[in-house]
């Protein structure tokens, strides 16, 4: 491989023995059942291939590890010194979707386990925290998923200055209310709405290109520098 990427297209071009992309074997990955087939790691990967960047929320990961989640995210941007506006984007959330909030920093926790109860009891799916979260035994007694980037002891005030479903600059990703998410034990993701469906077709090829790859290791005892063609 003369550009030395290693992905599942070029394994599908280069390798002696090509994924099968008819393989049936493989269950087909589905936005119904992407919480059972792919993970985090699979779904930064289809963006890399597809697109050359990863989606990943750098330094993003659950308060309690079991937590896995995949849904349409709500946005809400604040600072760090105002937990009043997270509570207010609780009610802004349709059904089962994903908050998810940018705060200006994490000096401070902008969510705690009141705040866990009530997007419970709403009906959210998870909270997502680009900042710091609180409360963490409450959070995992209460058995909901939330995932941020710290924990601090110390919140501000419900000063509700912040922006409700706006557009989140984070890092080189652009965020907006109805973008797609996947967050697990390795990180959270986030996929533009209006790339989800080549996103998931890209997820199907990686999966086969890894049950290949695994099948090659056990049943045929080959080498995996072999096998991927480096």
């Amino acid at each position: 491989m003369s550009n030395g990427k290693i992905t599942p297209k070029s394994v599908l071009n280069f390798n002696k023995s090509p994924v099968d992309e008819k393989d049936e074997t493989v269950p087909e990955v589905t936005l119904e059942n992407i919480l059972e087939k792919v993970s985090s790691d699979n779904v930064s990967d289809a963006l890399k291939n597809l697109y050359s960047y990863s989606g990943l929320l750098k330094g993003v990961k659950p308060i309690n590890s079991k937590h896995k989640i995949a849904g349409f995210v709500r946005t809400a941007e604040t600072s760090s010194k105002d937990w009043g506006t997270g509570i207010k984007a609780i009610y802004t959330c349709e059904n089962d979707e994903i908050l998810l909030i940018k705060c200006s920093d994490n000096d401070y926790a902008i969510w705690g386990g009141i705040a866990t109860c009530a997007a419970k009891e709403f009906g959210l799916q998870a909270t997502v925290i680009i900042g710091s979260s609180r409360d963490t035994e409450d959070i995992l007694d209460l058995d909901f998923p939330i995932f941020s980037q710290s924990i601090q002891s110390r919140a501000g005030l419900p000063l509700n200055n912040g922006t409700l479903e706006g557009t989140l600059l984070v890092g080189d990703l652009v965020i907006k209310t109805g973008d797609f998410l996947i967050g697990d034990i390795d990180g959270v993701v986030v996929v533009p709405q209006d790339k989800l469906y080549e996103v998931l077709e890209e997820l199907n090829r990686i999966k086969k290109f890894e049950s290949t790859v695994v099948k090659k290791l056990v049943d045929d005892h080959q080498r995996m520098d072999d096998i991927i063609g480096f």
